[in-house]
């Protein structure tokens, strides 16, 4: 899952993949705004074939929190 994230992930932040690891804070590390953020979060959404309720987006500040999250979505 990690990977399938680090590349959508690479689709909005211009940094080497190798910076990406799961401790990579989104906003902060990436520079990423709210919504290059969103929109990842909906490409990820579609990809997958899950749904993120807004209120759950506060805590998917990390890759590894986002990783979590969608495998805890998808039981993986």
């Amino acid at each position: 899952m990690f990977n399938v994230i680090r590349k959508a992930l690479l689709e909005y932040v211009d940094v080497p993949e190798s910076e990406i690891t799961p401790e990579t804070n989104v906003i902060s590390d990436l520079n990423m705004n709210s919504y290059d953020f969103i929109s990842l979060i909906g490409k990820l959404e579609s990809e997958l074939g899950i749904e993120i309720p807004e209120r759950d987006l506060r805590q998917l500040d990390t890759v590894g929190s986002i990783d979590e999250y969608i495998r805890g979505k998808m039981k993986l």
